[in-house]
């Protein structure tokens, strides 16, 4: 049987305050085993601080894969080139959407 422990997590106003999240934030539940929340809280990792910071270096790290996955998925199959004038044309589209959706 593994025990756990229950923590909840709430930003600290000092936070907010630094972020200017001026919106309710979201509260967190996880359950850990006793150990690994000892040793997690010892080094200093259940601050909201360091929750915060793992959870946006995994975000980001995520994001990079998913570049690279695109990036190499590209390389494999390269899309059609534009001709110049397929390009002048969709820029010419775009612009007059844009004056199209400005009123002019």
């Amino acid at each position: 049987m593994t025990c756990g422990l229950c923590l909840w997590v709430e930003m600290p106003a000092s936070l907010k305050a630094i972020h200017g999240w001026a919106a309710p934030v979201t509260t967190i539940e996880i359950t850990l085993p006793d150990a690994l929340a000892a040793e997690a809280s010892g080094a200093g990792l259940l601050a909201p601080e360091a929750i915060e910071r793992l959870l946006r270096d995994k975000l980001a790290s995520d994001r990079v894969v998913r570049l690279q996955d695109a990036r190499a998925a590209l390389a494999a199959d390269p899309p059609e080139a534009l001709t110049r004038q397929e390009i002048n044309d969709e820029i010419s589209s775009y612009r007059k959407d844009q004056r199209l959706a400005a009123g002019s």
